[in-house]
């Protein structure tokens, strides 16, 4: 009898060793796992407007003041363009459109939405150029514009043609590109002798000393030019990245760029 009540003892004691390991185990695994999570959340894909190429460096910078062991990965192209990526899957945390339609388009898979900035639509000519207007161009001459379905500001630059009746004239001279930085190129290549961008993408170009063309004309347009940005994931980082956009720090970073904020 005494030799089986020890045994059990035994055995009690070796079960309670086991269960602890195994709980302790457990427990590391989860903590592992927990940080790996963590990890991962420090990294965000963010899809902006081309037009944002230059002011979201400066922007980054001063976000990974705050948030040290943040990674940010940047896509940058036309804003319908981009939403159609997010629609089909493609992994992004923030999107950062040149207008508001695309993130509303989004429905409620985008959240926290908010308006950051707004620009202007000017036109453009190289510096030598004696151009007033787009009613100027010559047979065989080029506009440049962005592809209407993709690009916001080649949707801004069609209707103020249409709205000021100018559109019919100037339909033979449309060039289409894929996003506001290739219509600069354009004209900066002499491709098109004119072409519409925006006026943050001009001042850029101007700044970096490289750039033949001036602004021409400011575009007069019925509604304000709109910057909308969205989370479209439930990372905390970027809920984080929204929240900076509404800093003063980061309002003054896009004045800098020539963005109104």
């Amino acid at each position: 009898m005494k030799n089986t009540w020890k045994f059990l003892m035994i055995a009690t004691i070796m079960a309670c060793i086991l269960i602890t390991g195994c709980s302790n185990s457990d427990k590391k695994q989860s903590e592992k796992d927990a940080s790996t999570q963590d990890d991962h959340k420090k990294e965000i894909h963010i899809s902006a407007a081309a037009s944002l190429t230059d002011v979201t460096k400066d922007l980054e910078r001063a976000f990974n003041k705050k948030h040290k062991n943040a990674k940010i990965t940047f896509n940058y192209g036309g804003s319908g363009a981009l939403r159609q990526q997010i629609e089909k899957g493609a992994p992004v945390d923030v999107f950062m459109s040149a207008n508001t339609k695309d993130v509303d388009a989004l429905g409620k898979q985008a959240q926290n939405k908010y308006e950051y900035a707004q620009n202007d639509l000017v036109l453009i000519g190289e510096d030598n150029s004696t151009y007033k207007n787009v009613s100027d161009l010559k047979q065989g001459e080029k506009l440049a514009i962005g592809e209407t379905k993709s690009v916001p500001a080649g949707k801004y630059a069609e209707q103020y043609l249409k709205d000021h009746q100018l559109y019919d004239d100037v339909k033979p001279h449309l060039v289409f590109a894929k996003d506001v930085r290739q219509v600069l190129n354009y004209v900066e290549k002499g491709n098109a002798q004119l072409g519409y961008v925006y006026k943050t993408d001009l001042y850029q170009s101007q700044k970096n000393g490289d750039s033949n063309v001036k602004e021409i004309q400011t575009a007069k347009l019925k509604q304000p030019i709109t910057y909308k940005s969205a989370t479209v994931s439930d990372k905390k980082l970027a809920t984080a990245w929204i929240e900076f956009l509404k800093t003063d720090e980061a309002q003054e970073i896009l004045k800098k760029y020539k963005f109104k904020v």
